[in-house]
């Protein structure tokens, strides 16, 4: 696995969240509501802009009813 920035993998994990929610046919309000959050915060998550905390991660895979290493299938 290659060295990358912190920054880097937030935004191809929020990549990845962005296309794990568009597959289940949600918006960013509606995943929010689901995991409790606001559809801005999830709009910010996506973009990489914030760390997202391992608890956040286990309920949007929850709230997509995929599994949770399905978040992290991902090339770094």
């Amino acid at each position: 696995m290659q060295n990358i920035s912190d920054k880097k993998f937030l935004k191809l994990l929020g990549n990845r969240i962005r296309e794990l929610r568009l597959n289940s046919s949600f918006t960013q309000e509606e995943l929010g509501f689901l995991v409790g959050n606001s559809g801005k915060q999830i709009s910010r998550i996506e973009r990489g802009e914030n760390n997202v905390s391992t608890c956040m991660i286990f309920a949007i895979s929850k709230a997509l009813k995929i599994p949770l290493r399905e978040i992290f299938d991902f090339e770094v």
